[in-house]
């Protein structure tokens, strides 16, 4: 399953030093942003991924490769909501999730989506579930 191209827009939450930003440029993905709590320049700026400072729709992807980013988030059904709203709809949310939450646990966090791969990855030396997600996501471009 082709998720990116070079013309896509990518967001990438959690996105802690940048690695993951840095990389999807490596492979020829030109549009992407980086954010988390803290800013990293030039790769990462600052912005609360339970408030996302993008307009609804904005991205054709959004990816979080902290495993723990999602389940251990203040609210993570907010941070859920945030990622579908910024993804147009079609668009796909890659998340990467501690093995001992199953799909089933994180497919309930998105309730605008549909898992429709998930996938076994090792990660920083641990093994992680890859949950890949399509959105179903309504909701007009608007600002947030």
């Amino acid at each position: 399953m082709r998720l990116l191209g070079e013309s896509s827009r990518a967001l990438c939450v959690a996105a802690g030093a940048g690695l993951a930003v840095d990389a999807l440029h490596a492979a020829g993905v030109r549009d992407v942003t980086g954010v988390d709590l803290v800013d990293f320049p030039p790769l990462v700026r600052r912005a609360d991924a339970h408030n996302l400072p993008f307009f609804d729709g904005a991205f054709d992807v959004a990816l979080c490769d902290d495993p723990g980013a999602v389940t251990g988030a203040l609210f993570p059904s907010r941070f859920a909501a945030e990622l579908e709203r910024t993804v147009r709809r079609g668009g796909a949310i890659v998340i990467a999730v501690e093995r001992r939450f199953g799909f089933s646990t994180v497919a309930g966090l998105f309730r605008k989506s549909r898992v429709v791969e998930v996938r076994n990855a090792t990660l920083d030396g641990s093994i992680v579930n890859i949950v890949i997600l399509r959105s179903n996501n309504r909701t007009k471009t608007k600002p947030h």
